[in-house]
């Protein structure tokens, strides 16, 4: 009895981890056909190499066509060098980001990120580092828009670090404008089909290895995130000052002492 029960548990055993490894596999398939109608209707990718660190900052933010069809899984790829994200959110009608609970399934060329989204529109972002950035040296990293859902329309925004030389995007960009003293390489593209990989290549040099914003001194300069969480912001800061008269005046109550 001892020996079927023991024969039973192994191969119990052995189903469950060929399931897992089936799952690993073929997880970049599942998670297409999983996500099989649903388009985008439009999005917006933002390159930002050495942008506040030495990695190169990706922020992804767009909306679903069919609003309808939320509250709804759907899966993003990733460059296989993204392990963590910063944020997963949802963006409400009013508004308010609801950021999400997701999870990062590895790829054989990629890696994918599964998220229930309670909203129609989305946004991303996270960094990665595809090059070791040294001084008097040469960068260059591809970035492949390759996305499980139709994209009618895309608009993928490159732009160039401060202090960087021979800055160069393939394919070439006609539409080159300057924003907040940056200069900025965008693509306008349409009907992207799922599975359709649109690949940028850039290059430049750089003599230095500091980023182009410095964090410590311009905590709230990260692009297209402030305005975004404003209302969340001012709450903190409310509560933090609400704190800070709260300890003063109990502090101020306890040199007073009792009354006598």
């Amino acid at each position: 009895m001892d020996i079927k029960k023991s024969i039973s548990s192994f191969i119990s055993r052995v189903a469950a981890i060929t399931a897992v490894a089936a799952t690993v596999v073929c997880g970049g398939a599942a998670m297409a056909a999983a996500n099989d109608g649903l388009a985008i209707g439009s999005m917006k990718l933002s390159l930002m190499p050495e942008y506040d660190s030495q990695a190169v900052l990706v922020i992804q933010e767009g909306k679903f066509a069919d609003r309808t069809a939320f509250p709804a899984s759907v899966t993003f790829t990733l460059p296989k060098e993204v392990t963590k994200l910063t944020d997963v959110c949802s963006l409400s009608p009013g508004g308010h980001h609801f950021c999400q609970i997701f999870e990062i399934h590895p790829g054989k060329e990629k890696n994918f990120v599964n998220v229930k989204l309670p909203y129609s529109d989305f946004f991303i972002d996270y960094q990665y580092a595809p090059f070791t950035a040294k001084k008097n040296s040469q960068r260059e990293f591809s970035f492949d828009v390759d996305t499980t859902h139709d994209i009618i329309n895309l608009e993928v925004n490159i732009q160039q670090p401060y202090r960087s030389d021979k800055f160069s995007v393939t394919p070439k960009s006609d539409d080159v404008y300057e924003k907040d003293g940056f200069t900025v390489y965008r693509y306008k593209i349409k009907n992207v089909k799922a599975g359709e990989k649109k690949e940028f290549k850039v290059t430049y040099f750089k003599a230095d290895t500091q980023p182009s914003v410095d964090i410590k001194f311009s905590a709230m300069s990260s692009p297209g995130i402030f305005h975004k969480h404003t209302g969340e912001f001012l709450l903190a800061g409310g509560l933090a000052a609400l704190a800070v008269v709260w300890f003063f005046r109990r502090r101020k109550a306890g040199k007073k002492g009792p009354a006598s």
